[in-house]
């Protein structure tokens, strides 16, 4: 969970400070757009090697290495003086960052049993996740503002706490129980891509990492945008927007643990962790046409962040599904695969987002307005990628179908 936090501090680093990144360096919507699209390109193709180094090492070496990169860079980019140089600093942090989720999946899948494992992988996301993007969106703003001397010294604080994180990660993480396997000789069977189960996964998987990438990135900026149009002090609204954020996280918190729980029941019942996925998939689209309404309503946003918090989080059932059926010594390299599909997908959605938010924008200039192009990327993935998995299920059903009858007869 300590691991994972680092992770997901390292992506949303900038969005609770993204105000005054703005205004230091004199950047519009579709730069910050690109500071969060670099990173995720950068930490998508870095999956699969950091997949393959913890099957073929182990999680622990893994894991050391990584977190520790993830400080010394974001250590980086609080000490950049041009967009450059926090472009940089960006990509390098999403390569330091890409160490954790497929990293810790593997791990997970190792030592946790079939009958917890969905619970296992989703409260390890849900609150690592929490912590990590909490701390992106109110401590470092909060530290900014009332402690540190700017969001650069408040960045660099962090930076040195997960360097002692690292520490901790490499002292007691271990990659498997005693006297199981830790390592496998051969992560990846590039014939798995010929199977439609392994696309299926694909799909939805990738919906919910582009809600993620969107959504959360969004969030605390559109909510601070509405708090200055409310007429806010610049500060005030940046805490604000953090503290209402904290509800979205509130949603990730509870649902995603308890959703991975009721999942590992209604297994026991027929009912897939790829179906139950999908349903929250759907779910998430229709949160993000409700959106606008936060416009109106800061208490209906934070309603709705809070259910997006549920909806948009459920990514690791399919993490669970994929150990279950391609094994756990081969879950870490399988999810890099996944995760590079996935996170290809985000980046793409995260910058194009920027750019037609600002493209679609009825009222040129207003801020407010150019969030609707935002939330039409985030809807359109979700119903594409949904759709998707469920012709992929279909098909294989049939196919599967098709070949007992060919064996049995009809």
């Amino acid at each position: 969970m300590l691991a994972y936090t680092t992770s997901y501090f390292a992506r949303s680093n900038y969005t609770g400070i993204a105000k005054f990144v703005s205004a230091d360096f004199g950047i519009d919507k579709g730069a910050l757009g690109l500071l969060g699209s670099v990173f995720l390109y950068a930490y998508a193709l870095a999956q699969l090697p950091w997949g393959f180094a913890s099957d073929r090492w182990g999680s622990r070496k893994a894991i050391g290495i990584g977190v520790f990169l993830i400080g010394a860079t974001l250590w980086g980019f609080a000490t950049s003086t041009s967009f450059n140089q926090l472009l940089f600093w960006r990509v390098a942090n999403g390569i330091a960052a890409a160490s954790v989720y497929v990293v810790m999946a593997g791990a997970l899948a190792r030592w946790f049993s079939a009958k917890e494992r969905g619970f296992g992988q989703s409260i390890f996301a849900a609150v690592g996740g929490s912590l990590g993007e909490g701390t992106a969106n109110l401590v470092v703003p909060y530290l900014a503002v009332h402690v540190a001397s700017g969001w650069r010294q408040s960045t660099e604080i962090v930076a040195a706490v997960i360097a002692l994180i690292a520490i901790a990660c490499v002292t007691f993480h271990r990659s498997a129980p005693p006297g199981q396997p830790a390592i496998e000789r051969k992560p990846f069977d590039w014939s798995l891509l010929k199977t439609a189960q392994l696309w299926c996964f694909t799909f939805v998987y990738s919906g919910s990492i582009i809600a993620l990438r969107v959504l959360p990135t969004w969030l605390p900026i559109y909510a601070a945008d509405i708090y200055l149009s409310k007429g806010l002090k610049l500060e005030n609204a940046v805490i604000a927007a953090g503290l209402l954020s904290t509800l979205y996280l509130a949603g990730r918190l509870f649902g995603g643990p308890t959703i991975g729980f009721v999942s590992d029941r209604l297994l026991a019942r027929g009912i897939s962790r790829n179906t139950l996925a999908i349903g929250f998939l759907l779910l998430t689209a229709i949160l993000f046409q409700a959106m606008p309404v936060g416009i109106h309503s800061t208490v209906a946003l934070g309603f709705i962040a809070f259910g997006m918090g549920v909806s948009i989080n459920m990514y690791p059932l399919v993490t669970t599904a994929v150990s279950e059926a391609f094994g756990s010594q081969r879950t870490s390299s399988i999810m890099g695969f996944l995760n590079t599909v996935a996170q290809l997908g985000g980046a793409s959605a995260l910058l194009v987002s920027g750019y037609l938010g600002i493209a679609l924008s009825s009222t040129p200039g207003n801020a407010l307005a150019e969030y609707r192009g935002i939330w039409l990327v985030g809807l359109a993935s979700c119903i594409v990628t949904a759709g998707g998995s469920i012709c992929l299920s279909l098909w294989e059903r049939q196919t599967r179908f098709a070949r007992r009858v060919r064996v049995t007869g009809p």
